[in-house]
Formats: C-alpha cells, sequence, structure tokens
C-alpha cells in the first residue's frame, strides 16, 4: 500500500489532537473531583446518579415537613397543657364553692376568677398560628373554631335565672372544619381525626396519600379537631338542662361547662357536683390527646434519625459512582502527558519523511 506524505500528516495530528483531549477530559475530572462530570462520560452511571440525588432530595423535603410538623405540634401542646392548668385551677374554684363555708360573697369573688379563666381558655381554644391559621379548626383553618352564641340558648334552666351573667350569656359552638366523617376508608370510619391535616415525613409502602394516616409511620397529624379535644367524653351532664328550642344541648365543650360554673357563682349558689365531673372528664380527654402529641413527636424524631442514615448511604453509593480516584487520575494524567509527548517527537521524526528531502 502506498504511504503518502499526507496521511503521514493526517494521522500525527490525529494522535497529538487525541491525547490532548484527554488530558483535557482527566484535568477537569481532577478539578471537579468527579468522574462523571455530564451524560457522555458515562451515560449508565448518569441515570443512577440522577436516581440517587432525586431520592436524597425527597428525603431532604421529609426532613423540612417533619420540622413543621413539630413546629405545629409544639404550639399544639403548649395550648392544650395552658388550658389544663386552667381547668385545674376552676375545679378547685368549683369544688370549695362546693363547701357550705362558702358565703355569696365568696362565690362571687370566685366567679370573677373563672370569668378570666373562661377568656384565657377561650384564647386556647381559638390559638393562632404566625401564619395566622387557627390551629383547631380542622380543615377550615381561616374560620374561627369556637363562637359565642350569644342569647341562642334558653337561660331558665340556670339556677342563677335568665341573665345572671351579661359577659358570657351565650355558650359556644364549635364552627371548624370536620365535625363529621365523609367516607370509610379501609372500612374504619374516621371520626377522631377527621378534620385535621396530615404531613408526610418518609417513605410509604405504596407511595400514595391518603385523608388519614390509620397508623402509617410516613405521615403525622400536625392539628386535631377541636371539637374532639375540649369536648366532655360522654356529654357534658352539667349542661343537659339547656335546650335551644330543638331538643338539642349545647356543644358539648368544657368551656360551656366553665359558663355554667360562672352563672352559679354570679348568682351567689354553690354549683351542682356535675360541674366539677365535667371539667375531670375533660381534663383527663385533655391528657390523652397530650400523650398522643408526644407520640408523633417521636414518629418524627424517629423518621429523621432513619432518613438521616438512609441519606448516608445513599451520598456513600453516589460517591463510588460518580466522583473520582485522585490517585487513578494523577496516574492516567502522566500516562497521557507521556503519550502526547512521544506523539509530538514522533511528528517531529515523520515530517522529514518527505522524498524531496533527498531529492536536494
Amino acid at each position: 500500500m502506498r504511504v503518502s506524505t499526507n496521511q503521514f500528516y493526517t494521522q500525527s495530528f490525529t494522535s497529538i489532537n487525541k491525547h490532548q483531549n484527554d488530558i483535557l477530559e482527566i484535568q477537569e475530572k481532577l478539578s471537579t473531583g468527579k468522574r462523571v462530570n455530564k451524560p457522555g462520560d458515562d451515560p449508565v452511571a448518569t441515570t443512577q446518579i440522577h436516581a440517587l440525588n432525586k431520592t436524597m432530595n425527597t428525603i431532604a423535603q421529609y426532613e423540612k415537613n417533619g420540622e413543621y410538623a413539630r413546629s405545629q405540634l409544639l404550639l399544639e401542646e403548649t395550648a392544650i397543657q395552658d388550658t389544663i392548668s386552667s381547668l385545674q385551677r376552676a375545679r378547685e374554684l368549683a369544688i370549695q364553692a362546693m363547701n357550705d363555708t362558702y358565703n355569696e360573697n365568696d362565690r362571687l369573688a370566685a366567679g370573677q376568677e373563672i370569668g378570666q379563666l373562661i377568656e384565657h381558655v377561650q384564647n386556647m381554644m381559638n390559638y393562632t398560628t404566625s401564619e395566622g391559621e387557627f390551629l383547631f379548626a380542622g380543615n377550615d383553618v381561616d374560620k374561627v373554631p369556637f363562637l359565642d352564641d350569644s342569647n341562642t340558648y334558653d337561660n331558665t334552666a340556670t339556677v342563677g335565672g335568665p341573665g345572671a351573667n351579661a359577659s358570657f350569656d351565650g355558650f359556644f359552638t364549635y364552627i371548624g372544619g370536620g365535625q363529621a366523617a365523609t367516607g370509610t376508608p379501609g372500612g374504619q370510619i374516621l371520626t377522631a381525626n377527621f378534620g385535621a391535616r396530615f404531613v408526610q415525613i418518609g417513605f410509604d409502602a405504596d407511595n400514595s396519600i391518603a385523608p388519614d394516616d390509620l397508623g402509617d409511620s410516613s405521615r403525622v397529624r400536625i392539628s386535631d379537631n377541636g371539637n374532639k379535644v375540649f369536648q366532655v367524653p360522654g356529654g357534658a351532664t352539667s349542661l343537659a338542662a339547656f335546650d335551644d328550642g330543638t331538643g338539642n344541648p349545647p356543644d358539648n365543650n368544657v368551656l360551656n361547662v366553665l359558663v355554667e360554673l360562672k352563672r352559679n357563682l354570679d348568682a351567689g349558689i354553690a354549683p351542682p357536683p356535675e360541674i366539677a365531673t365535667d371539667i375531670k372528664s375533660s381534663l383527663e380527654n385533655l391528657s390523652t390527646f397530650l400523650a398522643e402529641i408526644g407520640g408523633r413527636q417521636n414518629r418524627i424524631e424517629i423518621q429523621y434519625d432513619a432518613g438521616q442514615a438512609f441519606t448516608i448511604s445513599l451520598e456513600e453509593r453516589r460517591m463510588n459512582i460518580e466522583e473520582m480516584d485522585v490517585v487513578e487520575g494523577i496516574t492516567k494524567l502522566t500516562v497521557t502527558q507521556n503519550a502526547l509527548q512521544m506523539a509530538q517527537q514522533v511528528f517531529v521524526r515523520v515530517q522529514d519523511l518527505s522524498l524531496f528531502n533527498y531529492l536536494r
């Protein structure tokens, strides 16, 4: 085969150009510390890296969700604890006022303190977050959950008589979201948690979101229905005598029990023992919710720790796929530089292999 001068030059330039490109590529990998800088470097590895990054980003978002859930639960815990403290004091006053040693003036003074406690408990039941959302309003966070229905209920059943207390003339009604269940997913009626809100804090089996956590550790409830939190379990017997004209008693919440307690005290008479019993039942219910909130906070911590451990494993795998071995990279750079020098030296020799050099 005839070898031309042009072929000598072309092959030499191709060899030099290839080694120069190899050096530039190795230098890029060494400077970034990554073996894969673009899809063309390793298409299969690029796909794996994208999948790993997506999973780690999802875990990071779950951690942010957990931080938000923790802050919401802390607010709810604070509101319930403050309510418990107020109700404990109200129960003490109710029991003291039932004692025959208390006279009318003593009960009137206790009624004034109960009035302050009613305002505080009402504020806690209508607690708002820094975003202006009502904490116990269920899924209607922009709606005041507990409103004063002044003059709605007949006062004649109270011992103090109609209009005994103008400041707290009416009972309080829950108007927040989630007062009744709308469906039975999985055959389980969602009455206790209906109207609450949930956030996802981890991966679950089917990667789907349900309206209720149903015990799934990947989702956590960040709010509770105020109608359930502040209820008197079994019904408030102290409110059974009241009627709105249709045979229905006032809302079964502890705030209405405090209103009835104040009416008796403002009338200077001993409150019925049912009031102290109803407050005690409500305190037990609130303590149950506090325990549930503590369990949810622990679940967030567990999911956070699991996410951190999983992220470390994924990061290690991504590094093994993506990052450059520095020792291997420097070795390749040295070898390629030597190859480039050899190609350049060979070209110097080859460019003199011309017939014209022998015809001079």
